[in-house]
């Protein structure tokens, strides 16, 4: 945790599209999907660890983003940000109507030391088809599933919504910035580029950190097909991905070496890390070398 001194900004990725960034002695959490289905990878902690936040921003109401929401907002007390769709789950989930704080897209919202700007994004979409495909990847290269295992797969897939408003209604993209001039945009979904997204871009300028998700599609340049729009758009200092761990048995493991590529060769001002569950990434927020990373301990 930073110092209320410092401009130093840490940021954790924690499994899926969830991140935490850390300023100032201040907690800022991007979703809340950390007590995962049965065979993902294990992040080290559980929503019951979770005590501190300023805010908590939620992409949409799939439950791999927002199933934890109830017991992580009760703990924190934190608002959460949502579209009216995420609000309308968040509650079902438990977290109580005062710390809701409805979204449709074009808000400046404060929290702490941090500025939101939000805007009506637009979620992912894929052929029919590629979830059967999936499915029996998993069923040809893994042990089939006990029986305690899809109970478990189907009480966490259970808390969200499948509602097909979420596609177009209720998925936001957020843009953070902090008093230093930091500015950071994370999407929790790459969909089409919509008319608030264009115009979240114009307002903040380039960002010093984009964080774009990178999945569902498991041929590399089918997906950076999606995401590398959203990188140019932005044009960041520093691209970190996201939802690109494997979420059995939807989605695999998505190497990032063929997006790196890309940004390297067309976009060479912009850095780029493979960030690892928990570990810091330290980031100058202010100064000459500002966005630079300071340290990313492993």
């Amino acid at each position: 945790m930073p110092s209320p001194e410092s401009d130093t900004v840490v940021i954790r990725w924690l499994g899926n599209a969830n991140f935490e960034f850390a300023y100032e002695g201040k907690v800022y959490l991007f979703d809340a999907y950390f007590d995962r289905t049965p065979r993902t990878h294990r992040v080290g902690f559980t929503s019951a660890d979770v005590s501190k936040a300023e805010a908590i921003f939620v992409s949409h109401a799939h439950f791999d983003h927002i199933s934890d929401i109830g017991p992580v907002a009760r703990q924190t007390g934190a608002p959460v940000v949502g579209a009216p769709i995420t609000a309308e789950t968040a509650i079902k989930l438990g977290v109580p109507e005062k710390q809701i704080v409805v979204a449709k897209g074009g808000e400046t919202l404060k929290f702490g030391d941090a500025t939101a700007e939000i805007a009506l994004a637009q979620h992912s979409t894929i052929q029919p088809g590629l979830t059967d495909i999936y499915a029996s990847l998993y069923q040809n290269d893994s042990p089939p599933y006990s029986e305690e295992e899809k109970k478990e797969l189907a009480r966490v897939r259970s808390l969200g919504t499948f509602d097909p408003k979420v596609i177009t209604e209720g998925t936001l993209a957020y843009g953070l910035v902090f008093p230093s001039g930091f500015k950071a945009v994370l999407i929790g979904s790459a969909g089409p580029i919509t008319a608030g997204v264009r115009a979240l871009a114009e307002k903040l300028g380039p960002v010093d950190v984009a964080i774009v998700a990178y999945q569902v599609h498991a041929v590399a340049d089918t997906q950076i097909g999606y995401t590398w729009p959203f990188i140019e758009l932005f044009k960041p200092k520093l691209f970190l991905p996201a939802h690109h761990d494997a979420s059995p048995p939807a989605w695999v493991d998505l190497g990032l070496e063929p997006l790196f590529d890309r940004i390297r060769a067309n976009m060479p001002n912009t850095a780029f890390l493979a960030p690892l569950y928990r570990s810091p990434i330290c980031i100058a927020g202010a100064g000459s070398d500002k966005v630079k990373v300071v340290s990313f301990k492993p």
